[in-house]
C-alpha cells in the first residue's frame, strides 16, 4: 500500500473526530463542540480526498494531474479550518470567563495531516 493513503486517512479521521471534542465553552452558551461551532463543513472537501485514498491504485501514488486537484481540495479543508480556529479564538477573547477547546486545534491538525498526505500522493514509486 502506498504511504500517501494511510496518512491522508489518519487525517481525514482525525477531523472528524475533531468535531466531537470541545472548540469553545462560554459562560452563557456552555461547552460548543464541532457541530454546533458549524465546523462540519471542513470534512467536505476531505470527502473525495478520502474517497480517492480508499479506492485508488494501491501501489502507487496519484498521477500529477489527480494529485494536484486533491490537494487544492485538502487546501480548502485546511482553510476552513484555520478559520474556525480564528472564528473560536476570537469568540473565547472578547467573553469573559471563556475557555478554549481542543476541537479546532484537533480539526486543524487532521487537515494538516490529510495535506502532507496528498502531497505524498506525487510520488508514484
Amino acid at each position: 500500500m502506498h504511504l500517501w493513503r494511510l496518512i491522508t486517512l489518519v487525517g481525514t479521521g482525525f477531523a472528524a473526530l475533531a468535531m466531537a471534542f470541545p472548540f469553545a465553552t462560554l459562560p452563557v452558551l456552555g461547552i460548543i463542540g464541532g457541530i454546533e461551532a458549524d465546523a462540519w463543513p471542513a470534512l467536505l472537501p476531505l470527502t473525495p480526498v478520502a474517497a480517492a485514498a480508499v479506492f485508488g491504485d494501491r501501489e502507487r501514488g496519484l498521477r500529477p494531474p489527480v494529485a494536484i486537484a486533491v490537494i487544492l481540495t485538502a487546501c480548502l479543508a485546511v482553510l476552513f479550518a484555520v478559520f474556525k480556529l480564528s472564528d473560536a479564538l476570537v469568540a473565547v477573547n472578547d467573553t469573559a470567563g471563556a475557555s478554549l477547546g481542543a476541537g479546532a486545534f484537533v480539526l486543524l491538525g487532521g487537515t494538516l495531516i490529510a495535506l502532507a498526505g496528498t502531497a505524498t500522493a506525487l510520488s508514484r514509486s
